[in-house]
């Protein structure tokens, strides 16, 4: 008897838990969350490290990775020459994009009167223009290491003495 009166009780308040997480969308959240840790998993998962094949002077073999990977040598670069162009671009569009928004930055500091917006937006644009800058600079890396075939380090490329830009 205690057991009715006790679910009678209760049946109330978990009806409105019940209604309370569909309309939040608990499930929705939660499965969002499984996938967050499943791609989380799979980034911390073992990948190939081994490739692309280095020799000893740091240069890379084109032959033993194209064959270790299943390729062609012919096959991995002609892979090799259009992620060099996408390298390009994307170096590109994102310095251009970075110095874009740091103008649009500056010319809104300058218009904007003295207050809280103006500090809201140095807080809100500027970061994002230095992840656009670190982007372009990532990417100019990667072409530079698809353009001399060498797997420097990114202090190499900085130091380097050849063409800097990506092309």
């Amino acid at each position: 008897m205690w057991r009715r009166v006790g679910r009678g009780l209760l049946a109330g308040p978990r009806w409105l838990g019940r209604r309370s997480a569909e309309a939040a969308g608990a499930r929705e959240i939660t499965k969002g969350a499984r996938l967050i840790g499943q791609l989380a998993d799979r980034l911390r998962g073992r990948q190939d490290r081994d490739l692309p094949i280095a020799r000893p002077d740091g240069t890379v073999d084109p032959q033993a990775t194209a064959f270790l990977m299943g390729l062609s040598e012919e096959a991995l670069l002609e892979r090799w020459r259009a992620r060099r162009r996408q390298t390009a671009w994307l170096s590109w569009g994102c310095f251009v994009l970075a110095w874009l928004f740091l103008v649009v930055w500056g010319w809104q500091t300058v218009v904007t009167p003295w207050g809280a917006g103006r500090l809201l937006s140095a807080l809100q644009v500027l970061p994002f223009c230095a992840v656009l800058f670190l982007l372009a600079l990532r990417s100019a890396w990667q072409n530079w290491q698809l353009r001399t075939r060498r797997m420097g380090k990114i202090a190499d490329y900085l130091r380097t003495n050849e063409i800097f830009w990506p092309r």
